[in-house]
């Protein structure tokens, strides 16, 4: 392959961005693409943000159901008002009754809703009462 003669000239180099040919001086002017821009849909407005730290609650068909949450801390607060007054201590208390203490320090605690019926009757059993009377209020 022969190059071209040299004149003195630093030789013009192509680079990956230029059209047309590189020995040719004057810049090209004319669109990369010959289609027609596309027209821009308009923006729609953005929507409100919630300032509420909590998720918001789907609603599925129109079915609700109210929050249990106070419910469930009523019987928990009855549920250890009930250990107190018998002196009852959650892990010598579930050893009695076969079950793993993890049952009863799960629901005193939170991480679990309720304490399964089974254990609750055994709890009773071991207790001498009725599984009810855990979460009779006493004041």
């Amino acid at each position: 392959m022969k190059r071209p003669p040299h004149d003195g000239a630093p030789p013009v180099r192509r680079s990956a961005g230029m059209r047309g040919t590189p020995r040719n001086g004057a810049h090209e002017h004319r669109p990369i693409s010959t289609v027609p821009p596309m027209l821009q849909p308009e923006a729609a407005p953005p929507k409100p943000v919630s300032t509420s730290p909590f998720a918001k609650p789907k609603l599925l068909m129109g079915e609700v159901a109210s929050p249990r949450g106070l419910e469930i801390s009523h019987r928990r607060e009855a549920f250890r008002s009930f250990m107190i007054a018998r002196h009852l201590r959650p892990s010598q208390w579930a050893k009695s009754a076969g079950i793993p203490a993890g049952e009863i320090l799960a629901f005193l605690t939170g991480r679990a809703r309720a304490i399964p019926l089974k254990s609750l009757e055994r709890l009773a059993s071991a207790a001498g009462c009725e599984p009810h009377d855990f979460f009779v209020e006493r004041r």
